[in-house]
């Protein structure tokens, strides 16, 4: 791990010498560890069962009334900005007969229905009305409230703890974070898109693309190559959490251009792994979160992309310029890297023995694999 205090000098050498971070020696890394049935269901357990997980931003739902939903492995939740302004997690699910009370995501609600019975909820989670009330006296409605789920606000990342125990492991991970993320306050930013997508792939190969920028010259020569240079990175890890920092090909207009901190921001990109399945793409005046969760099988994921915008575009123009950088995040990924992903994962069972080789120029795929496994020895 290198000192993180002088990233721009590391950066600024690496530039000179057209080199990049490197990690102490090559990794291999099981096939099996992609595929393996056991394996899967055990990470499904330890890291989004047991464990804290980055499931939204807190910008997502600005306003008294807004909501989303989302499945994690075998949970439905609901998280609401409540009438306080503070932001609370339900199961989703009637505790009547257990249908889901929402879907998807909404603004400005005073309740929620349930479809099934119109049994009904307030934004603390508590039965406030159902039809034939006598037929359920002996039960009172103060007995029936929707059960609540731990949900931590760092700086606009949201975590769900649905374990109880886990809160002691979430302020291990939340000190790791405290300086990662420091410069980021996500309360503050706009949320302008979201999109979601179902892919054929297994969730850690689909964080894998996050984590080295070998790469961009090759597959994605017309997208991000003319932006971003390839295989030139800092690395820093804080703890499992990790944190890459690449140089904008703008940088090669102006030798003098990392000397100033604007300018260095100006110049440069970070990807910051909020682990383990959240990807924080860092830009001077927006950031994209890609949220990454298991599917059903074990060859499927859940992802989503969020644009947030430091200020709300107010023009047609601004409005324009943000679409077009929300177009750009998802077509590279979703056309360019998950197809690759997607035939990556039907390989594997071509020759389910092989190891993956990391090499000592990808040290964040050595790091996140590396810490999938110290916690699952660990569990």
């Amino acid at each position: 791990m290198h000192n993180k205090n002088n990233e721009k000098e590391r950066l600024q050498v690496l530039l000179k010498e057209n080199e990049t971070d490197y990690a102490n020696s090559i990794y291999l890394n099981p096939i099996k560890e992609y595929i393996d049935l056991k394996r899967n269901k055990k990470e499904k357990e330890i890291f989004f069962k047991n464990n804290p997980v980055c499931i939204g931003i807190a910008s997502e739902i600005p306003n008294k009334g807004d909501w989303f939903t989302v499945q994690l492995i075998d949970t439905p939740i609901l998280v609401v900005r409540k009438n306080t302004g503070e932001i609370s997690a339900y199961l989703n699910i009637c505790t009547h007969r257990g249908a889901k009370i929402a879907k998807d995501k909404g603004q400005k609600a005073y309740s929620f229905k349930c479809p099934y019975h119109s049994w009904v909820y307030n934004l603390e989670g508590q039965l406030i009305g159902r039809p034939r009330e006598k037929a359920f006296s002996k039960i009172p409605k103060e007995d029936c409230s929707l059960k609540e789920i731990k949900i931590h606000n760092n700086k606009g990342f949201l975590w769900i703890t649905l374990n109880s125990k886990a809160s002691k492991e979430y302020k291990k991970g939340l000190n790791d974070l405290k300086s990662m993320v420091e410069n980021y306050n996500l309360n503050n930013y706009y949320h302008f898109k979201k999109k979601e997508l179902h892919k054929q792939l297994n969730w850690k190969l689909a964080v894998d693309t996050f984590l080295e920028i070998y790469h961009i010259d090759s597959l994605h020569n017309n997208s991000l190559s003319p932006i971003i240079m390839s295989d030139l990175a800092t690395f820093d890890n804080y703890g499992p959490h990790i944190k890459i920092t690449g140089a904008r090909t703008s940088v090669l207009d102006d030798k003098n251009s990392l000397k100033t901190k604007n300018d260095y921001e100006e110049h440069t990109i970070k990807v910051y792994t909020l682990f383990p399945n959240t990807i924080l793409v860092g830009h001077p005046e927006h950031v994209e979160i890609w949220n990454i969760l298991p599917g059903n099988s074990v060859n499927e994921c859940h992802v989503s992309l969020s644009l947030f915008s430091k200020e709300k575009p107010l023009t047609d123009s601004a409005k324009k310029h943000w679409e077009n950088n929300f177009n750009l995040a998802i077509d590279v990924v979703e056309k360019e890297d998950f197809p690759l992903g997607e035939d990556i994962q039907k390989g594997f069972y071509a020759d389910p023995k092989r190891k993956l080789i990391f090499g000592k120029n990808e040290p964040g795929l050595q790091h996140f694999h590396k810490s999938i496994k110290t916690a699952i020895k660990n569990s």
